[in-house]
């Protein structure tokens, strides 16, 4: 990935702090702030950078992850623009006037110890290993060795938690994986080139093919009533090729209109 590109995230950064220090700031500016989850974020960063709103006096606020539920208690009350938010909303939230907007995909990535010498993984057999129905790998042909899984998240709900760990960084999650040839890692940002070769591909497909069959959705919840004329200017950002062109610099794809 070029430097420029990399590197956007931290001007992401940089550009917010400016923003919130009262720094090249149009005094009328009308504060699209972004609360929620952690995935995802450093592209939300980069596109709030790549907005060109500042010369209308529109300024979009990506702050630090603080969670599904209180990023859209925000949103209800009228605090926040829009909430990030990786799954679907629930009954209660939709009753309570939330709807999502979906922005754009990313590819789960799965990062294997080397000594495994496995090609890849079957869509199916690593369903059965998130499931729980395989806790080892010699129950697909390999060696006698327990399956641990490792992400930035940890566990789900529904999972065991003798089975995940939970990496605080992604230099820490990769660092798992190497250092235990049973770990399978799970990441939604790009290693760096390096530690490239530990992914392994998901029924034959490259996470950045299109059919790649393990991907989670990026939306922004938001309550149609709050919308404002710079509410849906960035709405619209988000559909144009240069959304597209920044999204798929990280990895991942727009999400349709």
């Amino acid at each position: 990935m070029p430097y420029a590109e990399r590197n956007l995230p931290l001007s992401a950064a940089l550009v917010a702090c400016l923003g919130l220090f009262g720094l090249e700031r149009p005094v009328s500016a009308e504060e699209l702030r972004i609360p929620g989850v952690d995935t995802g974020s450093d592209i939300l960063r980069a596109l709030a950078l790549a907005y060109d709103g500042r010369s209308r006096g529109e300024l979009v606020l990506v702050p630090p992850a603080s969670g599904t539920a209180s990023a859209l208690a925000e949103v209800i009350a009228g605090r926040a623009a829009f909430a990030r938010i990786d799954r679907p909303l629930s009954p209660e939230e939709r009753a309570a006037g939330l709807v999502a907007r979906a922005i754009f995909t990313l590819p789960v990535l799965v990062l294997a110890h080397p000594d495994l010498n496995r090609p890849g993984l079957g869509a199916d057999d690593l369903a059965a290993i998130l499931d729980g129905r395989i806790v080892n790998w010699s129950g697909l042909g390999g060696p006698r060795l327990p399956i641990r899984l490792v992400s930035r998240d940890g566990p789900p709900d529904d999972a065991s938690a003798r089975r995940w760990a939970r990496a605080a960084r992604q230099a820490e999650l990769v660092a798992l994986v190497r250092r235990h040839p049973g770990t399978l890692g799970l990441s939604m940002m790009r290693p760096d080139p390096q530690d490239e070769p530990l992914i392994l591909p998901i029924g034959g497909l490259e996470p950045r093919h299109p059919l790649y069959p393990r991907r989670v959705e990026m939306a922004l919840a938001y309550r149609p009533e709050h919308r404002t004329p710079a509410f849906d200017a960035f709405l619209a950002f988000l559909a144009s090729a240069r959304a597209a062109d920044l999204v798929a610099a990280y990895g991942g794809n727009l999400s349709g209109p």
